[in-house]
């Protein structure tokens, strides 16, 4: 099945003979390629109504020096591949990168470091536009980048990174359900990139778990920064080896729930929600002004840990957190039946809709 594929609109080099002449031999030749990871895919249409996808990739650093430079001989390249609904892996193509990061074609992303945008991912068969339409399948995307130089007999050789992460769109939602106030919110969480894969086809109304906030955290963090955080090592936790968690972790948004756990499957409610976001904002800000001065105490202030008083007045303050009809803040459940009815609870979708408003807010 053929299908047109146009990666940053570059030629795609996908026979060896047809490598750039800018491979010559390389004499520093990196022991391992970090990984890219891809931020979004996005449906767009072309000028003659059909449609494709975009990619918005983060290529890393390591990977960006290696580029940038290029006076070695060496040269950077990246492949694409995806599979439909529930079918294997196919190869896309790949190419030379030297397009991709030319700012004079436009395809940097602005605001986000090293990421750039990847077009005309076509998802029909050549010259037949209806054949394969996107609405009625699930396409999953993901990148591989390599550096490819000629070692000292002159054969071509390739260093390659893992696979990116794996980024899902096509039939239906990114949710499987949401509450109809949700859904504008969720959907310009989604067109800005802030909704993290473990998010991806759940059902939104359901109570967050502390893993999910930590992705959904992090990813807030590197993209309002601008900067990919890095995971604290060696890993404190014997339960979890989720590299946001320990993202999150290292720049104390979260801590465990002991010296060597973190019990991530824990479900969080509001005011720890608060806390963590309330951490979040004052990594990527930290010279704002905190003050909450003047704030009036909730009506149900007695319920509110001490611990978490700054960061729920100052949230509320700031208008990202805001209580129910007569201003009770909500922050956790008190009793059994309040514990049993899920009250005080942070959901997924309130949980999005605070990191929209935070990103809106602090960008």
């Amino acid at each position: 099945m053929k299908r047109k594929m146009l990666a940053f609109a570059t030629t795609l080099l996908l026979m060896i003979g047809l490598m750039p002449a800018s491979f010559a031999f390389a004499e520093g030749v990196p022991s391992k390629i970090d990984a890219a990871t891809v931020q979004k895919v996005a449906v767009k249409t072309d000028v003659d109504g059909f449609p494709y996808f975009e990619m918005q990739v983060q290529f890393p650093q390591s990977f960006m020096d290696l580029y940038e430079p290029n006076a070695d001989g060496g040269g950077t390249w990246i492949d694409y591949y995806w599979k439909i609904d529930n079918g294997s892996w196919e190869y896309l193509g790949g190419g030379y990168t030297d397009t991709i990061f030319d700012e004079s074609y436009g395809y940097a992303v602005a605001g986000q470091t090293n990421t750039y945008c990847a077009t005309g991912i076509y998802p029909q068969e050549e010259d037949t536009a209806n054949a394969i339409v996107i609405k009625d399948h699930n396409y999953t995307l993901k990148v591989k980048l390599s550096y490819g130089y000629y070692d000292e007999s002159e054969q071509l050789q390739f260093v390659s990174s893992a696979f990116s992460n794996e980024v899902s769109i096509g039939s239906g939602s990114f949710y499987a359900a949401a509450s109809e106030w949700a859904k504008p919110e969720l959907q310009n969480a989604d067109d800005l990139g802030l909704i993290p894969d473990i998010l991806r086809g759940a059902d939104m109304t359901k109570p967050i778990t502390r893993e999910e906030f930590c992705e959904l955290a992090v990813l807030l963090y590197e993209k309002t920064a601008g900067i990919t955080a890095t995971a604290v090592s060696p890993n404190p936790f014997t339960d979890t080896t989720n590299a946001q968690i320990l993202k999150a972790y290292n720049l104390g948004i979260t801590t465990g729930t002991s010296a060597t756990t973190f019990s991530p499957k824990v479900l969080i409610n509001r005011e720890q929600c608060a806390a963590m976001l309330y951490r979040a904002i004052k990594v990527i800000s930290p010279n704002g002004d905190y003050s909450i001065t003047g704030v009036k105490d909730f009506p149900d202030q007695k319920n509110i840990s001490s611990w978490a008083v700054e960061a729920t007045k100052y949230m509320f303050k700031a208008g990202i957190i805001t209580g129910d009809a007569k201003g009770n803040f909500m922050p956790k459940a008190t009793t059994s039946a309040q514990v049993a009815a899920g009250y005080g609870m942070a959901t997924r979708e309130q949980a999005i809709a605070l990191t929209v408003r935070t990103y809106e807010e602090y960008k």
